[in-house]
């Protein structure tokens, strides 16, 4: 953070907490009251649309069983005309209004004219029925049993294969001796209707035919006078109660007319999302008694006004759309929170002003304290981008200047990490190109070998001697250790390493090439402290048994261990010997023992591996070793060679390596 945004902060911190504090109260206060009396008028609007919803369906389900009764009484009134009419003798036809007579095909003119006259005779009783029921009446009619009916107002032809015997209001008359509503197309206009229909009976009981009074749906369902007051989504319906649950009997949308006149009444479950609102509807329709509940309908929200009818298992169920009910009191909420809103605005401006002058004054004072800074910034800005000779200007004896002479003097110090960190790289590459690229090619034998630097740089060392002069071949296999790690042991071992190399093909063994690196490097290490252990192994003869051996001279370095699997035994290749540089007469003795038979695997590495510690401080250990060795027996060297220091790492696991780690393998190949 910049010195200038600071000494803001500061003086902010000075003349805004006050401010802030003040502000605070006028605003927390403010809101409390607004939301209190927001709360108030909204609960106030709510309660009384709720009334007066309820109050209007009440109305309306009154309107709706008044309508229901008087189109009921209209239709005792046909039928008792008609029962009358169908038993007296045939009289002329009185005037009145003239039904329309119909019958299904296959019904012969002249029982059409037969049947059809009585039913002319109920013109006036037809007459009677469309003034008394105004809007209420769609058609009257009266179906006889051969098919015959008479149909009031007078319209054109039936459509085809119309058969009033076959209609849901005939079919549920003939099978009951009360009266029966049924909702259904109207298939003249293919409108939605309810019927009310009954038989007609003679003075002896005996069914004469059936009469029935069409009412258009929206007659009864009245959304009309609701949706003037609570908008279109207001939904009206008959609905019964139907083993526990509310069925939906009637509505506008209960029955497409694109299905036809011919399409039966199926009750629909209504679709109630909460079960509360579910179970009180219930209720209420099993008391008779009205209920205003809230509930969810397909996923919308609805206040729902019931009303049952006392005559009928049925009654009125209006919804209307929550939103509709409550924008009242949402208007009045708004209004009052909007207006609590402006207030608090106007108290946030007046801090606001306050906070921009504080800021403006912090601004410019900070700006004599900061223009010293400029001159340390770009010199820092030039160091970021590789300008190692930038210098910042010294000026006063301050802390800003004492800070811009630190930065004059750290300068040279990177620069001259930088040249060291460009030197530790090339040395790093220098010992990568020491080490061998490949291992040499020996009949039956498989070698690899590896080495990873816990530094830039390290003091571990393997190398191949091949001297192909000699009898089936042969090859030296050389890993050392120096003491210590990085550059300086990287040198060491260098010299090391140039000093065996030198002595490669004079015909020394490796006991007499050791003897005579040690007396030529300790003149180098005397006084240093410094030593190498080296483990010096020749494959004479290509180093598979039985022409071949393994001869060997040890300088301090930890044995070379072979397995075989065939037995499962490890054997350690032991022997003298002290590290190279310690004294400088020290004559090294050489061992050896018969070649390597098939499948059996040799294994040098320096004591990094066995060394290694986890986070926890465990070491690693040789046992670990031997199990890696044992599970990857079968496969390559170089396979070998990589599970060891995979398993290595995972020991660690991210713990720091305080150590190279070098491994070589050969293994006798499978005859």
């Amino acid at each position: 953070m910049r010195i200038r945004a600071k000494l803001l902060i500061i003086l902010l911190a000075l003349v805004l907490p006050p401010l802030v504090a003040v502000s605070y109260y006028a605003l927390r206060e403010a809101r409390l009251l607004g939301d209190e009396l927001a709360t108030r008028a909204a609960q106030s609007f709510k309660h009384a649309a709720e009334a007066e919803l309820a109050l209007m369906v009440d109305l309306i389900g009154e309107d709706v069983g008044d309508n229901r009764l008087l189109l009921e009484l209209g239709q005792t009134m046909l039928a008792t005309d008609a029962a009358r009419i169908l038993e007296s003798p045939v009289q002329p036809a009185e005037p009145g209004l003239a039904p329309s007579i119909s019958a299904p095909s296959g019904v012969d003119e002249a029982q059409v004219r037969s049947s059809g006259a009585p039913l002319l005779r109920l013109a006036p009783t037809f007459a009677t029925l469309q003034a008394r029921l105004g809007g209420n009446l769609l058609w009257a009619y009266v179906a006889l049993p051969d098919g015959v009916m008479a149909t009031a107002p007078s319209h054109g032809p039936m459509p085809a294969g119309f058969d009033a015997r076959a209609r849901p209001w005939f079919q549920a008359a003939m099978h009951t001796d009360h009266l029966v509503w049924t909702i259904l197309v109207d298939a003249a206009t293919g409108r939605l209707t309810a019927t009310v229909s009954g038989t007609v009976r003679g003075r002896e009981g005996q069914i004469l035919g059936v009469a029935g009074v069409d009412a258009p749906l929206e007659a009864l369902l009245p959304e009309s006078d609701l949706s003037r007051r609570w908008g279109d989504g207001v939904r009206a319906s008959f609905v019964r109660l139907e083993a526990g649950r509310l069925e939906l009997i009637g509505n506008r949308d209960f029955l497409d007319p694109a299905l036809g006149w011919k399409t039966p009444l199926t009750p629909m479950p209504l679709a109630i999302d909460n079960a509360d609102g579910q179970a009180a509807l219930v209720a209420a329709m099993q008391s008779h008694k009205p209920a205003l509940v809230a509930l969810s309908v397909d996923g919308e929200d609805y206040f729902a006004a019931l009303r049952p009818f006392t005559e009928a298992p049925a009654g009125l169920l209006v919804l209307v759309p929550r939103q509709a009910v409550l924008h009242q009191a949402d208007s009045a909420e708004s209004a009052i929170l909007k207006r609590t809103k402006a207030m608090m605005a106007v108290v946030a401006g007046i801090t606001l002003l306050g906070a921009g002058a504080a800021v403006l004054l912090a601004f410019f004072g900070s700006r004599a304290v900061t223009r010293p800074l400029t001159g340390l910034t770009a010199a820092a800005g030039k160091l970021a981008e590789g300008d190692l000779d930038a210098r910042a200007p010294v000026g006063g004896r301050d802390e800003l200047g004492q800070l811009a002479a630190a930065f004059n003097a750290m300068a040279p110090k990177l620069a001259e990490r930088m040249r060291l960190k460009q030197d530790m790289l090339l040395a790093k590459e220098v010992q990568q190109n020491l080490l061998p690229k490949a291992p040499p090619h020996l009949p039956g034998l498989d070698m690899a070998g590896a080495t990873i630097f816990c530094d830039e740089t390290g003091g571990d060392y393997f190398d191949y001697l091949s001297f192909a002069k000699a009898p089936h071949g042969g090859c030296d296999v050389i890993v050392g250790d120096a003491t210590g790690h990085g550059i300086a042991a990287a040198l060491f071992m260098a010299t090391g390493r140039a000093l065996l190399r030198g002595g490669q093909g004079v015909g020394c063994g490796p006991a007499e090439l050791l003897t005579l690196a040690n007396a030529l490097l300790w003149q180098d290490t005397a006084d240093s402290g410094r030593f190498i252990t080296l483990y010096f192994l020749r494959l004479e003869g290509g180093g598979l048994a039985p022409y071949g051996r393994l001869t060997w001279a040890r300088a301090g370095h930890d044995p070379a261990m072979v397995y075989d699997p065939a037995t499962d035994d490890f054997i350690e290749l032991l022997g003298p010997g002290l590290p190279l540089g310690v004294l400088p007469d020290h004559v090294y003795a050489e061992q050896s023992c018969p070649g390597l038979t098939p499948g059996q695997v040799l294994l040098l590495g320096t004591d990094g591996i066995w060394e290694a510690r986890d986070a926890g401080d465990a070491m690693y250990g040789k046992d670990r070793l031997r199990e890696v060795i044992r599970r990857h027996a079968g496969g390559t060297a170089a396979e070998l060679v990589a599970a060891i220091h995979a398993d290595v790492a995972a020991f660690q696991a991210g713990a720091p390596r305080d150590d190279d780690i070098t491994v070589v393998a050969i293994k006798a190949l499978p005859i």
